[in-house]
């Protein structure tokens, strides 16, 4: 895999990279995936709606064989994700039952309100074997740079408030803590640093 000190490769996202980041998706999840309507919900949220619309914003971490360990998916502008995801991936989610529906609309509320304290909102997920070695720095790193390029000043996260690993990982790539409730932690961090 990496070694300590290497730098990892870090590339934009391709059509061939999707069912592998959809692999590290399920393998990363916390939320319990009892059938494939979970599974289904959880990829629709977390890892294809990214790809289908917002592709630009979407890089992988690969090992020396090219094949994904990684990646970091962002929506640049969350209000602009949001409505395109109410219109493209809400019907498909509606069509797994009701309650996978009022999840999504809860969890994009919330996204539409962390929305005014930055502008784009992203996810990143690491195989084990790719944790503590720079990785996830590295995708951190030129999914800043992307953004910035494009003057896109902010971006902002939620996580678990008790997942203290992921924090922690946050605040050494330059987030800081908005607020914590109900079980999450939102943090902001600026592209230029």
């Amino acid at each position: 895999m990496f070694e300590e000190k290497s730098t990892p490769k870090i590339r934009p996202c391709e059509s061939g990279d999707l069912e592998r980041m959809r692999e590290i998706c399920v393998e990363t999840s916390s939320l319990p995936l009892n059938d494939e309507k979970d599974r289904r919900f959880l990829l629709l949220m977390y890892c294809d709606s990214y790809f289908r619309l917002a592709a630009e914003n979407c890089f992988v971490a690969v090992d020396e064989t090219d094949r994904p360990v990684g990646y970091i998916l962002c929506a640049a502008d969350t209000r602009a994700f949001l409505r395109e995801f109410k219109k493209r991936i809400i019907p498909e989610i509606k069509g797994l039952g009701l309650r996978y529906e009022l999840r999504a609309r809860e969890i994009c509320a919330g996204q539409l309100l962390c929305a005014a304290f930055a502008p784009a909102h992203f996810h990143i997920d690491l195989t084990a074997s790719a944790r503590r070695k720079g990785v996830g720095t590295a995708l951190m790193k030129t999914l800043k740079a992307q953004l910035s390029q494009k003057g896109i000043k902010s971006v902002q996260l939620t996580c678990g408030s008790g997942n203290k690993s992921a924090i922690a990982f946050y605040r050494k790539n330059g987030f800081k803590t908005l607020f914590r409730g109900f079980g999450a932690c939102v943090m902001k961090a600026e592209t230029e640093q």
